[in-house]
C-alpha cells in the first residue's frame, strides 16, 4: 500500500473523529461509528491507531490544534479587536453552516472525563497554548490571549446550549470592546 493511500486513510479516520467528537463528545461516539464513517474495517482502524481510540483522540487534538493555530496566525492583520470580532464571527458562521452542535474538539477531549487521558489532556494544553500565545502575540499581552481563548471556548458552550450562533458575535463585540482601548493603550 502507499504512504498516499495509507495517510489519506489515517487522515479520513481523523476527519470522521473530528466532525463526531465536534457533535456528540468524545465518549458518545465509538470505534464502530468512526469506522463505518471512514469506510474501513476495525482491523485497518487499529493498524492506523494501535493505541486505538486514545490515540485517535490525541491524533484528533493535534490536528484540530494546528488548524485553529493557521487559522488564528491569519486573524493577524489589522486591528486587533476587529480581529478578534472577526475570529468569534467566523465560528458563528461555521455553526450556521454546519449546525449549531458544532462544537470545539479540544474541548471536547478535556471536557469528557472518559477521553481525558494523560496523553489527550498533554494534547490540549499544547493546542491551547499555541492559541493562546498567538493571540497573545497579536494583542501585546499573554493574559489577553487567555482571554480571548476561554470567551470563545465558552461563547461556543453557550451559543450550543441556547442553539443559537449569534451568541458567538455577542461575546466576540463585546470582548473587542473591552479589547480595543486596552490596545490602543498598550501601543
Amino acid at each position: 500500500m502507499s504512504d498516499r493511500r495509507r495517510n489519506g486513510t489515517r487522515d479520513r479516520l481523523i476527519r470522521v473523529a473530528t466532525g463526531l467528537f465536534r457533535r456528540r463528545g468524545v465518549a458518545g461516539v465509538g470505534v464502530g461509528e468512526i469506522c463505518a464513517g471512514a469506510q474501513v474495517t476495525k482491523g485497518v482502524f487499529s493498524h492506523h491507531f494501535p493505541g486505538g481510540k486514545d490515540e485517535l483522540v490525541v491524533a484528533v487534538v493535534d490536528r484540530n490544534g494546528a488548524d485553529v493555530s493557521g487559522q488564528l496566525a491569519a486573524f493577524g492583520s489589522g486591528d486587533a479587536a476587529d480581529s478578534v470580532q472577526a475570529l468569534f464571527r467566523a465560528y458563528a458562521s461555521a455553526m450556521r453552516l454546519k449546525g449549531s452542535d458544532f462544537g470545539c474538539p479540544v474541548a471536547a477531549a478535556v471536557v469528557d472525563g472518559a477521553a481525558s487521558t494523560s496523553p489527550t489532556i498533554s494534547a490540549a494544553n499544547l493546542a491551547f497554548d499555541r492559541w493562546r500565545v498567538i493571540l497573545g502575540e497579536r494583542l501585546g499581552d499573554d493574559d489577553m490571549g487567555a482571554l480571548v481563548v476561554a470567551a470563545l471556548e465558552g461563547a461556543i458552550l453557550l451559543a450550543r446550549a441556547e442553539k443559537d450562533p449569534a451568541t458567538l458575535e455577542r461575546v466576540g463585540d463585546a470582548l473587542a470592546q473591552l479589547i480595543e482601548p486596552a490596545t490602543r493603550s498598550a501601543g
